[in-house]
């Protein structure tokens, strides 16, 4: 599957190429997302009620989400970031099904890649 494919239905491929413009460094960035611990982070925090924790976890995921153009997926994690900025844990958890039908949905997209 071509990087271009792989973005469809999760990211903006144009604006990803536009800031990095060889797609072995995008490839390589990507295989790094597939390690990204933040989520489980999170997923962890939510489960122990730990609304600060959840909150970084959220918050980095959204920042690595940006960088890399994953914008289906950093939609859905700043609406849980900011219900937890606000400190609204079920707010949070309302939010969390989608999230984690976004996340799954990204990285069976990466995992795709061509190497």
């Amino acid at each position: 599957m071509t990087l271009r494919e792989i973005y469809e239905g999760i990211g903006d491929y144009d604006r990803m190429t536009a800031c990095i413009a060889k797609e072995e460094s995008i490839r390589k960035f990507l295989k790094m997302f597939l390690k990204d611990e933040n989520y489980s982070i999170l997923e962890r925090a939510m489960s122990a009620s730990d609304v600060e924790r959840a909150f970084y976890g959220a918050h980095t995921m959204k920042g690595v989400c940006q960088n890399l153009c994953l914008t289906h997926l950093y939609e859905q994690v700043f609406v849980v970031t900011e219900e937890l900025r606000a400190g609204n844990l079920e707010g949070a958890r309302e939010h969390m099904p989608e999230l984690k039908k976004r996340y799954n949905q990204a990285i069976e997209r990466i995992e795709t890649m061509d190497e």
